[in-house]
């Protein structure tokens, strides 16, 4: 007990000093060229700048007639003003056709608009007998048209370098005419749960035994937020064993991920391990749950020691190991979860300041408010508060706890 606490965790940091330290040793991943099919969910690496107008010419924005605004002046279903057809131009087309006053063109929505007219008549606000279309409705001049470069201009900062490309991203892309896109390459990350009492799913259920939910947790939270990972595996509470795969496994690795062994019992090793192979960073951060994290340095491989109570492996993944994978993508959001304004539904208390807390809450919507139920503020092996709640408030180191009725943000969970 006392050569751990010598390594360093008799004294708590607080989460801002740890990750400004932790961030300083973070390398930004390289770069690599995609198809743009392949690009969802990845960060793009380059600002992209637009080579061209969208719209790249005139276009309707309606089935109707191109015609000259000025000959639809004083138009009403009872005045109607006429026009001559001549001619029609359909979606994708390309046509030298030109108006002059009193003429009009059958153009389709999305259909390039003649440069010699200025707006188009919808198609039910007149009516055709003979090549001659009555105009029943008086237009100004643009109306109904979508002018070229309208939605972008070429040499426009489109998108910036540390996007997380979605659906609409690809879609801008691909209509500026790009079909690759430079983004960042995932990191590399292993992940191991230690713990003798650790058995997988499909194993017959022994006596103080327990199913190993957190690698396969961290291994989803690692996917959502851009990382790759390379193995999930449990190992048992070994000194010898848990330091021989760590080794090998660094090799290979930008990131290892422990969950368990990083505190002060007599089975944690992590600390010993990781402070005999490598760097200790930083052990032992002012969170609840989460305090008993280690941050630590391998050659250039970040290592993460995390609670082995899956709540506080949680949390200490969206406060830390989430925002740094993130730092390792260049991204421009390290923290990707939505928050939402909404106000207590009970007094919470804390048990000391200089800790910061973080509340478990469900939220519901009341009238014109959201409300913050708590769940749990305690108890971080309770898988079920976080199925059972939405998100979280984060109670500072300086506060006393909430009050009822205290407006409040709400961290919902990444999804």
């Amino acid at each position: 007990m006392e050569k751990l606490r010598k390594i360093g965790f008799s004294k708590l940091t607080r989460l801002d000093n740890a990750l400004e330290k932790l961030f300083s040793k973070i390398q930004v991943s390289l770069v690599e060229e995609i198809n743009i099919k392949d690009a969802l969910n990845r960060v793009l690496a380059d600002d992209i700048i637009s080579e061209m107008d969208i719209p790249p010419f005139d276009r309707s924005a309606m089935d109707g007639y191109a015609i000259k605004a000025e000959d639809s002046f004083g138009s009403s279903p009872k005045n109607p003003q006429k026009v001559k057809l001549i001619g029609t131009i359909e979606i994708g087309e390309s046509s030298k056709l030109e108006i002059n006053k009193g003429e009009a063109i059958r153009v389709s929505t999305g259909a390039p608009v003649p440069k010699s007219s200025d707006a188009v008549i919808k198609i039910e606000d007149t009516e055709i007998e003979n090549n001659l279309i009555n105009l029943y409705t008086s237009l100004v001049p643009g109306k109904n048209v979508s002018r070229k470069g309208e939605d972008i201009q070429k040499g426009t900062l489109v998108l910036s370098k540390g996007t997380d490309l979605k659906a609409e991203h690809i879609a801008i892309l691909t209509s500026l005419g790009f079909n690759n896109a430079k983004v960042r390459i995932k990191p590399k990350i292993s992940i191991f749960s230690s713990g003798d009492e650790l058995i997988e799913p499909g194993d017959i259920l022994k006596p103080g035994k327990i199913y190993n939910s957190n690698t396969p947790m961290i291994s989803a939270l690692v996917n959502l937020y851009g990382g790759l990972v390379l193995r999930g595996e449990s190992i048992k509470d070994n000194k010898d064993a848990i330091k021989k795969r760590l080794l090998e496994t660094e090799k290979d690795s930008d990131v290892i991920i422990f969950t368990g062994g990083t505190s002060v019992g007599t089975k944690d090793y992590l600390p010993e391990i990781i402070n005999e192979s490598g760097i200790i960073l930083t052990h032992g951060i002012a969170m609840r749950p989460g305090s008993p994290i280690l941050l630590g340095l391998l050659n250039n491989t970040l290592i993460f020691c995390l609670p082995g109570t899956p709540v506080a492996a949680y949390v200490s993944f969206l406060k830390i190991v989430g925002p740094a994978i993130r730092k390792i993508l260049e991204c421009s959001i390290l923290d990707p979860r939505i928050e939402v304004n909404a106000i207590i539904s009970k007094d919470v208390p804390v048990s000391g300041l200089g800790i910061m807390y973080y509340l478990r809450v469900k939220v519901e919507k009341e009238e014109n408010n959201f409300i913050a139920k708590p769940i749990k503020l305690k108890g971080s092996g309770v898988i079920s508060s976080l199925t059972s709640s939405d998100g979280i408030i984060e109670i500072s180191p300086n506060q006393e706890g909430l009050k009822k009725g205290e407006r409040v943000i709400v961290k919902l969970f990444p999804k």
